[in-house]
């Protein structure tokens, strides 16, 4: 059995992205976060709701997780049944990620803010769409 290269190539890239997301929020993002730019929402006060951002940034960080664990699994085995289905819905989860950083950063920008500039300084969607890619690759062998 050879094993499938484009998965073991995509849960490279996918680890990268995960090692980076750590290390932005847990170098550059939290440290500098206080409760003060919080507001209180419905379901608790500013304190609540900044444990809800970093518990959401913590489900994406398994996210990845279980991306690469799934890629590395399939890439070595022949004998999992709808393997390559499972990967086409990882595939439709990711997209669906990357369209909604598109459409969060164009409803983020200010009057005068470069879209393209943006998208260029924010390029985690880069690696979203590299290891999509690579998925697709891998499905097609």
């Amino acid at each position: 059995m050879t094993p499938n290269i484009p998965f073991i190539l995509a849960a490279f890239v996918a680890l990268g992205a995960v090692s980076l997301h750590v290390y932005t929020m847990e170098v550059w993002i939290w440290p500098k976060l206080n409760v003060e730019y919080f507001k209180p929402t419905p379901l608790g006060n500013a304190q609540y709701t900044m444990a809800l951002f970093r518990i959401t940034w913590h489900y994406f960080t398994v996210s990845w997780l279980v991306t690469i664990a799934l890629l590395l699994r399939y890439a070595f085995s022949n004998t999992i049944l709808y393997a390559n289905l499972i990967v086409i819905l990882m595939m439709v989860y990711w997209l669906l990620i990357a369209i909604s950083i598109f459409i969060t950063a164009a409803l983020e920008l200010k009057p005068g803010d470069s879209y393209i500039k943006t998208m260029i300084k924010a390029f985690q969607w880069v690696l979203v769409l590299g290891m999509v890619g690579l998925m697709y690759w891998g499905t097609t062998l």
